[in-house]
């Protein structure tokens, strides 16, 4: 399933892009589910908290109050990885936005013939690129539960707290709903996690130092059990060994 979001101040050119792009996908056998935005704060705000994870954003250049390219900005700080795509009226305008890492640009007056191209070319690339997400069931603050889906690269770490399981973001903490850590541990422990205690699991990806605690990148200090610090130190080692290629593991 492939999230794609489209934010554009004008509501009729959105009911006409939407179905437009959905049939494309359909045509490409790509499941996708296609969601629509004329408020730039809505889609940011969402974007935050993987509500959902979005693979592809549109977005118009020429929007009031904040525009594309700023918005583009905002994105990009919370997530490197999304395809973008601009769409514009003003052509002269892609010039000035190589510098948010998109990846095609849409004008809006041979939208019809460019888009299946552009769609067809950026699905290629995410399926070559094979990202690994993972799907979980949260509480939401507002008492509901909702289905997220997150890159695994993206897990800092999953702990267990009186019988609340919570997962670590890069971005943000969730509670999960109706887990048990000990089914976690089995499944993600596999997946290049490392059991620092019995109740914590981290990506070894994100720990930044081993002593008496484990130091993550992001400065957060976990606790560090005595009988599995010299097997977390050697799967760190491992992991830094074979990112560096030093040779010396």
């Amino acid at each position: 399933m492939i999230n794609v979001a489209f934010c554009d101040d004008d509501i009729s050119f959105l009911n006409k892009v939407a179905p437009m792009a959905k049939e494309i996908f359909e045509k490409l056998k790509t499941s996708v589910s296609i969601y629509t935005f004329t408020n730039v704060s809505t889609l940011i705000k969402s974007f935050e908290q993987y509500n959902p994870y979005y693979d592809i954003v549109f977005l118009d250049i020429d929007m009031p109050v904040i525009d594309g390219k700023e918005t583009a900005r905002r994105l990009r700080l919370i997530d490197r990885k999304f395809k973008l795509i601009f769409i514009t009226s003003f052509e002269q305008e892609v010039l000035n936005t190589f510098q948010y890492n998109v990846s095609d640009f849409l004008p809006k007056v041979s939208l019809r013939e460019r888009m299946p191209s552009v769609i067809k070319r950026v699905v290629n690339t995410i399926n070559e690129e094979n990202p690994q997400f993972q799907i979980f069931k949260v509480n939401m603050t507002d008492d509901k539960i909702a289905t997220i889906k997150i890159p695994l690269n993206d897990i800092m770490y999953i702990e267990s707290i009186n019988r609340k399981i919570y997962l670590h973001t890069k971005r943000e903490t969730y509670l999960l709903h109706c887990y048990k850590f000990k089914d976690l541990f089995k499944h993600y422990i596999d997946l290049e996690f490392v059991d620092i205690h019995r109740t914590c699991i981290v990506n070894i990806k994100y720990i930044f130092s081993i002593d008496d605690y484990v130091r993550l990148d992001d400065g957060t200090t976990l606790p560090l059990s005595r009988r599995k610090k010299q097997d977390v130190l050697n799967k760190f080692l491992e992991k830094v060994c074979e990112v560096t290629k030093c040779g010396n593991c």
